[in-house]
């Protein structure tokens, strides 16, 4: 018996152990702003695209990409096509699309591919922020509502 009473008093010590630290600021990934050295120079991977608040199925998750240079010359692929822009960032993560360097090649395929990369390619013009979370490893473009919300991995991870 008295071995019971203490298992259970050693199991009573360990779960208010684990409740103490709840209340830790430390809740998993963290999300900062982005910025040109945060974003820019490596290669991302479309991981997850969110249209109006609802996940779009998109085939072939690798032909999405993104990346920019330091001078915020942005490129990538968008399924079936590439496409090239200029952006810039502020120190708060604001994303600053120069609408008018906006171009996409266009060659044609399938329409389902298509209607998916033009979806992708209006979901990017229309994001305003940019932030990195787990340490770098995740890019993430959205709208300032987050309708629009495209996350990106860095390629080759």
């Amino acid at each position: 018996m008295s071995k019971l009473i203490l298992l259970w008093f050693t199991g009573l010590i360990i779960a208010v152990a684990g409740c103490m630290n709840m209340d830790s600021k430390d809740t998993g990934p963290t999300q900062t702003p982005g910025s040109i050295s945060s974003v820019c120079g490596d290669k991302w991977q479309l991981r997850l695209l969110r249209i109006d608040g609802q996940a779009v199925p998109v085939e072939q998750l690798k032909e999405f990409t993104f990346l920019c240079n330091s001078d915020g010359e942005a490129m990538g692929k968008s399924g079936i096509n590439t496409y090239r822009g200029t952006l810039q960032i502020t120190a708060n993560g604001q994303l600053l699309w120069n609408a008018d360097s906006f171009a996409s090649t266009k060659m044609a395929g399938p329409p389902q591919l298509m209607d998916q990369e033009n979806r992708y390619l209006r979901a990017l013009a229309g994001t305003r922020q940019a932030f990195v979370k787990s340490g770098g490893a995740h890019l993430i473009l959205r709208d300032i509502s987050g309708d629009i919300y495209i996350e990106y991995i860095k390629a080759g991870l």
